[in-house]
C-alpha cells in the first residue's frame, strides 16, 4: 500500500473517532421561552358566571319542555357542533368553520338518540331588527338550510303558547 492510501485511512478513522462521540451525544436543544400572554401571570383571571339564558328565554325553554318533552332541549349551541363542511380538503374545511364558528342558535330540538338534530329555534327580539343582525341572522339560516336542518324564528313578544310550538314544530319535524 501506498503512503498516501495509509495516510487518507488514518485521516478518516481521526475524523471519525472525533465525530462520531458528537453525533452520539444528546444535544440539548434550547427552546426560546414564549412570550408572556397577559393576564398569565394573575393567580385569578377576572371571570364570574352569568346565566345561560335570558328571562325571556328561560320562559321560552319551558314553553319547549311542555310542547316537546319526548325530545332533548339544548340551549345556546354553536353551529360548529351541529353541523361542518363536508369537503374532504383542510382548507375548505378551515374557511367553512371560520363561516360559523361563532354563531350559536338560541335552542336545538334533538330526537331521543341525542345525535340527530331535529329542527333549530330563534327566539328573535328587538335586536334583530338591525341590517347587520339580518345579515348574520341570513347567514345562519342558509349555514342551517344547507346541512338539511330546519331553522324556525319565533319573536319574543309574540311568544306563542306551549300547545302552538308544538304544533308548529312538529309540522316543521315531520315534513322537513
Amino acid at each position: 500500500m501506498s503512503f498516501g492510501v495509509i495516510f487518507l485511512i488514518l485521516a478518516v478513522g481521526f475524523l471519525g473517532l472525533i465525530t462520531v462521540p458528537k453525533l452520539l451525544e444528546k444535544r440539548t436543544v434550547v427552546e426560546p421561552h414564549p412570550k408572556p400572554v397577559r393576564g398569565d401571570e394573575l393567580a385569578i383571571w377576572p371571570f364570574a358566571p352569568m346565566p345561560i339564558m335570558t328571562d325571556t328565554e328561560v320562559i321560552f325553554f319551558n314553553k319547549l319542555k311542555k310542547a316537546l318533552p319526548e325530545y332533548h332541549i339544548f340551549v345556546q349551541v354553536q353551529l360548529s357542533r351541529i353541523i361542518e363542511a363536508n369537503s374532504s380538503e383542510t382548507s375548505e374545511r378551515s374557511f367553512w368553520f371560520n363561516r360559523i364558528c361563532r354563531q350559536s342558535v338560541d335552542y336545538v330540538i334533538v330526537n331521543v338518540d341525542a345525535q340527530t338534530t331535529l329542527v333549530a329555534i330563534e327566539l328573535d327580539d328587538w335586536t334583530h331588527s338591525s341590517k347587520a343582525r339580518q345579515k348574520a341572522d341570513d347567514k345562519k339560516d342558509k349555514a342551517l338550510a344547507s346541512a338539511g336542518i330546519a331553522m324556525v324564528r319565533f319573536h319574543a313578544e309574540r311568544m306563542p303558547s306551549a300547545d302552538m310550538l308544538r304544533y308548529e314544530l312538529m309540522q316543521v319535524i315531520e315534513n322537513y
